[in-house]
Formats: structure tokens, C-alpha cells, sequence
């Protein structure tokens, strides 16, 4: 169940995201870039790296693409890269919150308040458990 819950999310996620987005030129992979963003401004494309699960080049893809089409501005000074969202971008953003916001409010529905804060405290725990698995693993290559 570990191993297919990310893909079944994953897949969760993007169905939601087609159905909320298709009448837009907005692929479902940006929301996460724009979120990303959003929450960050200023982060770096190596920081993108760092908090989601795609390669540097497709990053480097969907930035560009992003800032291709108006969402996204690049502020760099040699080679730091501070990524902030335009005015266009920031609306993105708002309604990603209120897609991501539905999204949680119908896949935690069937969840009760105590389940949902047992469910956060364990994956705290496994997150703070592969962090440590993954440094440990780091050591020994």
C-alpha cells in the first residue's frame, strides 16, 4: 500500500486538477510549480528541486514555460535564479489554493477530526524516518 498510494494520489491529483482546469492552458504539473512559488517567493530552481519529485531539466522545462506564458518572472542575478509570480501568476496561485483546498475537503471528508490529526502525526513520523533513512543511505554510498 505504500509503494501505489503515491501514484493513486498522484493520479487523484491530476484527474482533479484536468477536470478544475479544462478550459485553460494550464497543465496540472504548473499548479504545484506555482504553488511552490507562491509560497516561496524568491526560491531558486534548485530549491524547486529539492522540495518536489521531478528531475532538474523537466524544472527547468516547466519553468521556462511558465514564465512563457505570464505567470512566473525570473529575477537573477548571475547564477542565483529568484522565481516570483506576476499578477497573472498570483491568480493562478489563488485558485490553485481553492482547487487544493476542495481537493483535501473531499478526500478528508471521510476522515474524523482525530483521524485526520493521528494521520499527521504518523506522517510526520515517516517523513522524519525516510529523512533519516536517505542520509544513512547517503553515508554509506
Amino acid at each position: 500500500m505504500m509503494l501505489a498510494f503515491p501514484r493513486k494520489m498522484n493520479q487523484c491529483v491530476r484527474m482533479y486538477a484536468d477536470n478544475y482546469l479544462h478550459d485553460t492552458r494550464i497543465k496540472p504539473q504548473y499548479l504545484l510549480l506555482i504553488s511552490l512559488i507562491g509560497n516561496s517567493d524568491g526560491i531558486s530552481q534548485k530549491e524547486i528541486n529539492e522540495d518536489i519529485p521531478f528531475d532538474k531539466s523537466y524544472i527547468s522545462t516547466m519553468v521556462r514555460e511558465l514564465i512563457e506564458l505570464g505567470f512566473v518572472y525570473n529575477d537573477s542575478s548571475g547564477k542565483l535564479h529568484s522565481l516570483h509570480l506576476t499578477d497573472q501568476g498570483k491568480d493562478i496561485y489563488a485558485m490553485s489554493r481553492m482547487m487544493f483546498d476542495l481537493l483535501d475537503r473531499s478526500l478528508f471528508e471521510v476522515l474524523t477530526d482525530e483521524e485526520k490529526d493521528q494521520l499527521a502525526s504518523i506522517m510526520k513520523k515517516l517523513d522524519a524516518r525516510t529523512a533519516e533513512l536517505v542520509s544513512d543511505f547517503s553515508k554509506n554510498s
